[in-house]
């Protein structure tokens, strides 16, 4: 490198450190939160059963591809905590984009170029793939680890102190575990592995002894055969084998054969494709363009490792669309794979013709300093600086993962919270959750374990991402192994969406009928626990003790007595003046309640409190037929008692009614209900069904406040909650 002598020069590449090391600051911050995406999460879930039920993947999930995804998954459960995960997953996207760029900028500088130049390429190409705004930017999708192991390949074989007689063995071997991987990960990437591994055979042409040459060259050849045999290998020695092809080949037949396209239909479609994604990026064309004019115009005067370098990039730019159009799947994050050889075609191009000015220049430019500062500069401009200034912004307001966590949840949908305060009665964090779902996220949260590795209904229903649905799509093991996972999961919640009912008649469907009761439906989701766990929670043990409350003023308006509370409909609402019901966790109060009926009926308020410190109270209201969890700010869900709707006193609209006319008063109806206050949440039943729950945060005591009409309590009995939800 030419030394840097000047002021300004100093000036530039301590700027050029700030401006990458911001780059750097703000890529881990952001992408911990754009990492956050659908295959990612899918993965995640599968490791996380991994982690609860042991095992391997292929049988906790259903994984089409090799094993490297989720092991690298794996291995960032292990060294953070639950809430951090994706803090792992962010630093690893920044190593396979710092690979990606070194092995850019290699490139241009083994082909000619000024070191900086390789430095400034560098830069361009980290920002594209680690803050960049294209899909496969700032995550950890499959394809990016392929690159990653292809570019630490490349880096390898393009790196002549890799290749003295003594490393080269080492450096073959090396470069044939990356390759193996990549091509166990997705055989159709093959072909670009290939691209890959001409340019080591090309460098191994160099090693001058015979003993290590011929070492290597056998090394380069049989260690990808080996790493991409040994997953299959090792499933017949577990006596897993059928787990194994059922995920990684079968499945993939049935993704390719539900396209529905011949063969001729997808070299069609696969230029229709073509054609579209260079009118949509033409730079991308322009650099194809230039590389390959470049190539032609200048092949005479290469070297032997110069062509090597053009050939094997071809092949793997050649290799990625291969790829694609054998998959018959063209998803913007794809195209990450076209990406890099593009990015190595655009450095090859700049290192010739770096080296062809100064060659004409016979010195070297002076400005070469400012180089990789213009290209950090120009990489924030034309790529966008969005998801860099987001990153520094999360960056200026971090203090730890816990605070994240905190603010995350602070922001938490209302029914979200409430559907988890429900599942919280009855299983704990990582525990099994039976979900019907076409989601990933809705085990993670719940902070919940994938109870089957059919996580999504689809697998279950023959429904074939971008492809047809039939029950020829689904796996003939798919029930056998959903009974097994039951068997060894039994799982205490069940999760529904509204919105996607269980398919009736299906073996899921009669898994749930025999063992799952509905205890609480909102809007979006409905919540079933298994039998013996409902009915501890909604009937309660039946062994509880009538107990007597007290009111919290010193001269109360309740009127108790032992198992009854009346508050008369004339007092004057006040919040201290109060029913206290109980002191402690794990307790179920039950009774029944009788309110004023009509449009003036009742607003009771059980309000859940920490008497140790002041603080926001958790609160279970019922409003007439209204029944809302919330906090003494906010409302989180609300339900209705009854057909589940609003009732004709909460809508407005026409009636037959005529004017004037005297109507009858409604009678109050009784209605039986029960608070059941866990360890981490509390639920308000009635009737028979949850309507209401609440996390609870420090609230230890419970109380009722009437704000509005009267009350009156019966047969008020308390008892331990269910041993269930940390209890």
């Amino acid at each position: 490198m030419t030394s840097v002598r000047t002021g300004w020069q100093r000036i530039a590449l301590l700027a050029t450190v700030f401006v990458v090391g911001a780059m750097v600051v703000a890529a881990f911050f952001h992408n911990e939160f754009r990492s956050q995406n659908w295959d990612p999460m899918q993965t995640r879930v599968y490791v996380l059963r991994t982690i609860h039920f042991g095992g391997t993947f292929y049988e906790n999930g259903l994984v089409n591809k090799g094993p490297v995804e989720p092991l690298v998954y794996r291995l960032a459960a292990a060294v953070t905590p639950y809430d951090g995960f994706w803090y792992a997953i962010s630093a690893i996207i920044i190593v396979v984009s710092g690979i990606l760029a070194w092995a850019a900028g290699k490139t241009a500088f083994v082909l000619g170029g000024h070191r900086l130049l390789g430095v400034a390429i560098g830069i361009g190409v980290f920002f594209h793939f680690a803050l960049g705004n294209a899909d496969y930017a700032g995550a950890l999708y499959s394809r990016n680890m392929i690159i990653g192991l292809y570019a630490g390949a490349w880096l390898i074989a393009i790196t002549p102190r890799w290749w003295s007689s003594r490393r080269a063995p080492i450096a073959a071997g090396a470069i044939g575990v990356l390759l193996g991987l990549g091509i166990q990960t997705l055989f159709v990437s093959t072909i670009a592995a290939i691209g890959v591994g001409l340019m080591a055979l090309a460098t191994i042409e160099t090693v001058a002894d015979e003993q290590p040459y011929r070492r290597s060259r056998r090394l380069l050849v049989i260690t990808p055969i080996v790493v991409f045999l040994s997953c299959p290998i090792y499933y017949v020695i577990r006596g897993r084998f059928t787990e194994f092809w059922s995920s990684y080949w079968t499945y993939n037949t049935y993704q390719n054969a539900a396209t529905g396209r011949s063969f001729a239909n997808q070299l069609v479609y696969g230029r229709d494709v073509i054609l579209r994604y260079y009118r949509s990026w033409p730079v991308s064309l322009v650099i194809i363009v230039a590389f390959v004019g470049a190539t032609i115009a200048l092949w005479p005067t290469f070297d032997r490792r110069s062509r090597a370098i053009h050939i094997s990039i071809t092949v793997w730019f050649i290799g990625a669309w291969a790829e694609l159009v054998a998959g018959q799947r063209y998803s913007s994050h794809y195209f990450s794979i076209l990406a890099i050889p593009t990015a190595l075609m655009a450095a090859a191009v700049l290192g010739h013709g770096y080296r062809l000015m100064r060659r004409e220049r016979g010195r070297e430019f002076r400005s070469i300093a400012v180089w990789p500062l213009a290209a950090s500069l120009l990489a924030i401009a034309a790529g966008g600086g969005q998801h860099l200034t987001l990153g520094l912004e999360a960056a200026s307001s971090y203090s730890s993962v816990h605070q994240v966590a905190e603010q995350r949840r602070s922001v938490e949908p209302g029914q979200q919270r409430t559907v988890r305060a429900v599942m919280d009665l009855a299983s704990v964090d990582g525990d099994p959750l039976l979900a019907w779902t076409e989601f990933p996220w809705v085990y993670l949260n719940y902070h919940r374990t994938a109870a089957t590795r059919w996580i999504w209904k689809s697998f279950m229903l023959g429904q074939i991402y971008l492809g047809r649905s039939s029950p020829d799509y689904v796996l003939h093991e798919t029930w056998q192994w959903f009974a097994d996972d039951m068997a060894e999961a039994k799982p205490a919640v069940l999760l529904e969406e509204v919105a996607l009912p269980v398919a009736a008649g299906t073996p899921f469907d009669a898994y749930v009928n025999a063992n799952f009761r509905p205890v609480f439906t909102n809007a979006d989701n409905i919540v079933h626990l298994r039998n013996d766990v409902a009915k501890a929670i909604i009937d309660g043990s039946g062994d509880g003790e009538v107990f007597t409350p007290t009111g919290t003023a010193l001269e109360s308006n309740w009127n108790v007595g032992r198992g009854e509370a009346t508050l008369a409909p004339e007092t004057v609402p006040s919040l201290t003046d109060a029913l206290e019901l109980s002191t402690s966790r794990c307790t179920r109060i039950s009774g029944t309640y009788t309110g004023l009926a009509g449009a003036a009926g009742s607003f009771l308020s059980f309000r859940l409190d920490d008497p140790r410190r002041a603080g926001t109270n958790a609160r279970l209201n019922i409003v007439g037929d209204e029944v809302v969890s919330g906090n003494d700010t906010t409302i989180f869900d609300t339900t209705y008692l009854g057909d589940g709707g609003p009732t004709e006193d909460q809508t407005v609209g026409p009636t037959n009614e005529l004017p004037g006319a005297e109507q009858p008063t409604p009678v109050p109806e009784p209605h039986d209900f029960a608070v059941v206050v866990g360890e981490h949440s509390a639920a308000l039943v009635i009737d028979g069904q949850i309507h209401a729950a609440v996390r609870l945060d420090g609230q230890t005591r419970l109380s009722l406040e009437v704000r509005q009409g009267g009350v009156t309590l019966t047969e008020l009995g308390r008892s331990r909650a269910p041993n269930t939800g940390g209890c």
